[in-house]
């Protein structure tokens, strides 16, 4: 009866100590990965930025030297300017997709967290009701595992979103090309 008890007494520390390792764990993790996701978010709307103020920078600079450099005519230069527009345009379409596709990410990793957070607290009590050691173990073991189903998961639902993320801005950058070919072609 006393090691009945002593197992007992055993398998509920365990199971708190488990439950604050998962739940230490599973916080850390999910504030690591919104931290992360944040900063990229941030980044890439600071680069956006500073990259769309530089290209315009460029473009009225460049335009403005090949203007003088080849003599356009008023229509030239128009044309130039309406391409440059378009061109500024579409970076700023690409900006806009990939800031979507970090909210996405961010959302998944958010999802994440509160999914691994309810997964926790039910093995905690499928361990908390153990009756023996081995129990105790199942419980754990089958805790563990599905909690690195879920990370895996999550994990390729986030490399999913990446790519679909890049793929739509690398699909919008390549319409514009394609219509500034097709533009150049009809005026040649």
């Amino acid at each position: 009866m006393a090691s009945e008890k002593d197992a007992q007494t055993i398998a509920r520390d365990t199971a708190a100590k488990g439950r604050n390792v998962a739940e230490d764990t599973t916080r850390r993790m999910a504030e690591t990965a919104a931290e992360t996701t944040q900063r990229g978010a941030d980044t890439a709307s600071d680069m956006m930025g500073k990259a769309t103020q530089m290209a315009g920078q460029v473009a009225g600079q460049t335009s403005d030297q090949l203007n003088r450099m080849m003599g356009l005519s008023a229509e030239a230069q128009g044309e130039v300017a309406q391409q440059t527009r378009e061109n500024m345009d579409v970076m700023t379409q690409c900006g806009s997709v990939l800031m979507d596709g970090m909210q996405s990410i961010m959302r998944e990793w958010m999802g994440f967290a509160q999914e691994a957070m309810a997964r926790n607290a039910e093995g905690i009590n499928a361990m908390m009701r153990s009756r023996s050691v081995q129990d105790l173990y199942a419980a754990q073991s089958s805790m563990v595992k599905d909690e690195m189903e879920l990370l895996l998961n999550r994990s390729v639902k986030v490399s999913e979103l990446s790519a679909k993320t890049a793929n739509d801005a690398v699909r919008r950058l390549n319409a514009r090309a394609e219509g500034a070919a097709r533009h150049v072609r009809r005026s040649a």
